[in-house]
């Protein structure tokens, strides 16, 4: 089985970004897809990856009903920080993996939208997009 690298690389994230981006955690990403690797196996070379903090969706009465539709049970795990603050990370692998994302993070407050790509000497993320606050009331 092919293990997610230590070696991370983010390509194309916002200074604004970056400065609340939980990507940017030393060692985050890599015990995410490390953890999911031991539970479920390989994972895809590539996919999408939604990070959102449990915080927000707390805020919100938890986990919308249609992300719930949207994402399987075994590709929604929740991670936490080095100092213990809880993530929600949302994978999926597929064709319609952009459209997937969009309506994803359209739901979700502070989210980060990643395009993963794990090779066997670096995982790299590229950024897609952030939802500081949703557009609905």
């Amino acid at each position: 089985m092919q293990t997610a690298s230590s070696e991370l690389e983010i390509q194309g994230i916002p200074p604004y970004v970056k400065s609340w981006s939980v990507a940017v955690i030393p060692r985050f990403i890599p015990g995410v897809l490390d953890r999911w690797q031991r539970n479920y196996g390989e994972l895809p070379h590539r996919f999408v990856m939604v990070l959102c903090p449990q915080v927000e969706i707390s805020a919100i009465g938890g986990l919308p009903h249609r992300v719930r539709e949207l994402t399987s049970p075994r590709f929604r795990m929740q991670h936490f920080t080095g100092c213990h603050k809880p993530y929600v990370v949302l994978m999926h692998a597929g064709e319609d993996s952009e459209g997937w994302r969009e309506e994803i993070q359209s739901m979700l407050s502070w989210s980060e939208g990643y395009r993963v790509e794990i090779a066997a000497e670096m995982t790299r993320l590229h950024f897609l997009d952030a939802v500081e606050e949703r557009d609905d009331p």
